[in-house]
């Protein structure tokens, strides 16, 4: 058998010019794509940047300035927190700016009524102004002194100044002490009977209890006053607990002697099962009790 001869293969030829017109398109296609993958990406840049720009920023979170104390201009302070000053003349104010919301006047007001949180803030009040180390005198404000504005902690300062300097003369190199006395009402009776050889539940021991309880709190706090510039009795009481509650404002340089009488003190009742209970020294809440003139300051 006679076989067929191959086929030769189709070569197809392109002029010259006509693939440099399909080049030239392909290009210009590709451009075109480009061009348009580059104008979404600005777009979408724009777009967001001008989202950035509209979108409202958030006002400041309004604060109001709380004033925990008084002292003279100058003197450095360190605590547990960080606290700001702001002077007028030889005064200047211990403040920390918190937030509106929680410390206002109008919401200061209403949570006022809630007990428990009103004690909690005492104490952390109370605390901070104890734990404060600065070499002068401290005149401690009373919980909840808000001022709206620095303007006002200002006012404050000028409309009670001469009170604030006086007070703070009072107070230069001078510490506040707290005494409570107690008693086991059970062993003073037993010490009772003994002495009147009769029965520790006798009723008539009652009287005789509280007569030594009375004389023994008053016995304490004369003997105490004697070393002190100021005292004063917040309660004294032989039906409560403590029997007797006093503050006294003692030099420094009398504050070992001080605790030195009240230990002698507790070793002489110790056995009448009297208890003597010392805390201090802390800033003089007791013997600064200002009437502050009423000012665009507020307090509450």
């Amino acid at each position: 058998m006679g076989t067929n001869p191959e086929k030769p293969a189709l070569r197809w030829c392109f002029p010259e010019e006509e693939i440099l017109q399909l080049t030239e398109a392909s290009r210009q296609e590709a451009l075109a794509q480009a061009r348009a993958l580059l104008k979404q990406w600005w777009l979408e840049a724009i777009l967001e940047q001008i989202a950035w720009h509209l979108e409202p920023t958030p006002a400041p979170e309004a604060q109001v300035y709380y004033v925990y104390g008084i002292t003279w201009a100058g003197l450095s302070v360190q605590g547990p927190e960080p606290l700001e000053v702001i002077p007028f003349r030889n005064l200047q104010a211990l403040i920390r700016r918190v937030p509106a919301c929680e410390y206002g006047l109008d919401v200061l007001r209403r949570r006022l009524q809630d007990t428990a949180w009103v004690h909690e803030q005492l104490r952390a009040h109370h605390r901070l102004l104890a734990a404060l180390q600065l070499e002068g005198p401290l005149l401690p404000l009373r919980f909840g002194t808000i001022c709206p504005e620095k303007a006002h902690v200002e006012a404050l300062l000028e409309a009670n100044y001469e009170d604030f300097c006086a007070t703070l003369a009072l107070l230069h190199g001078r510490q506040e002490w707290t005494l409570r006395l107690g008693a086991d009402r059970a062993r003073l009776k037993e010490a009772i009977a003994l002495v009147h050889e009769t029965q520790p539940d006798d009723p008539s021991l009652e009287a005789e209890a509280d007569r030594l309880l009375q004389m023994a709190a008053e016995h304490c706090h004369q003997t105490l006053s004697t070393l002190a510039d100021r005292s004063e009795i917040h309660q004294l009481d032989v039906r409560q607990r403590p029997v007797l509650r006093a503050a006294y404002l003692v030099a420094t340089d009398q504050a070992d002697a001080f605790r030195n009488r009240v230990a002698s003190l507790q070793r002489a009742y110790q056995t009448l099962g009297i208890r003597l209970q010392l805390e201090g020294p802390s800033p003089p809440f007791n013997f600064a009790r200002l009437h502050l003139e009423e000012a665009p300051a507020a307090a509450l």
